[in-house]
């Protein structure tokens, strides 16, 4: 019991003590609730002790009978908060570069570009336990991995068995990608929709170019968070450029990721940026205590009157 609804009742405690402590003052030689006589000071047999003791407990009986019910006029319960429902979350379509680039470069040795890049994808995952997330491999061609989804076990093992070899065209179609991650967002209930695109290359090949690609997200208000992964002055061209503004264009951020470390930090920040609000305040149940007191209070002021039935009650 942690909570009253109307506890001001308990002001009523007050008149309740100060009655206790005036019989208690007259060290219960008077009766509040009982008629006392004194032939209970001259009789000193111990049938007349016992009755005694008896005609004391039935005052006690109903300072506790006045006392609960107190308790249970002021509304004794105990709340508790539930959480509310989340929203319906939101739909993040992750686009991944396994061109050879991905795996063929030196900068994030002992792994490479890709195998970073799963290890940490998987991780992200597992921090967006209310949204569905869908899939995209894209190198010299765009290829859907998995649709959007909410079992995010499945995602992993897929994020999981993803090689260069899972794509047979060369090259680096961030178009296409683009193009097909929106495919699978547009038509969405979302309130809120993302693509996380990971490259580390030049678009170079594809039917669709990046910039009308992105207009087309913008179109369907989706956000493109880029990650250009690698270092500039690496083997491999990057365009860090292009893929800032795209993610300008869509209202997204760019993140430059030349190492493991910073890549991890980066998946981070999105998923503060891309964060689920609750749908309202968490919902405050009272769970009542107020049978159960007025439960022992009838059981005290049962006992106390059976108390006043022969052979216990005063004879004048």
């Amino acid at each position: 019991m942690d909570n009253f609804d109307r506890p001001y009742v308990l002001l009523f405690l007050l008149p309740w003590l100060v009655l206790i402590f005036i019989h208690y003052k007259k060290r219960f030689t008077t009766g509040f609730f009982t008629l006392r006589s004194d032939r209970n000071q001259i009789q000193k047999n111990n049938f007349f002790r016992i009755k005694n003791y008896f005609r004391n407990s039935i005052d006690i009986l109903y300072y506790l009978t006045f006392f609960i019910l107190i308790l249970a006029a002021a509304g004794p319960g105990k709340k508790y908060k539930l959480k509310p429902n989340l929203t319906e979350g939101i739909d993040i379509m992750l686009a991944l570069d396994i061109s050879g680039s991905m795996v063929n470069s030196y900068d994030f040795l002992p792994n490479n570009r890709l195998s970073v890049s799963k290890i940490l994808l998987e991780k992200f995952v597992l921090l967006r336990q209310s949204d569905r997330l869908g899939l995209v491999l894209f190198a010299g061609a765009a290829y859907l991995q998995s649709p959007l989804t909410n079992d995010l076990t499945s995602l992993q093992q897929l994020i999981k068995e993803v090689s260069d070899e899972s794509i047979e065209e060369q090259g680096t179609a961030i178009g296409d990608a683009i193009v097909l991650s929106t495919y699978r967002l547009k038509d969405t209930s979302s309130p809120s929709k993302v693509l996380i695109l990971i490259t580390d290359g030049v678009s170079n090949t594809g039917k669709i170019d990046m910039e009308t690609a992105a207009f087309a997200a913008k179109t369907y208000g989706i956000k493109i968070y880029t990650i250009g992964i690698g270092k500039e002055d690496s083997q491999y061209e990057v365009n860090f450029e292009t893929l800032a503004k795209i993610a300008e264009s869509t209202d997204g951020v760019f993140f430059r990721a030349e190492s493991p470390e910073i890549l991890e930090d980066v998946l981070y920040e999105i998923n503060t940026l891309e964060k689920v609000e609750l749908s309202g305040k968490p919902l405050e149940i009272l769970e009542t205590r107020f049978p159960q007191f007025l439960f022992f209070a009838f059981l005290f002021l049962l006992l106390a009157t059976a108390l006043k039935v022969y052979p216990f009650v005063e004879k004048l």
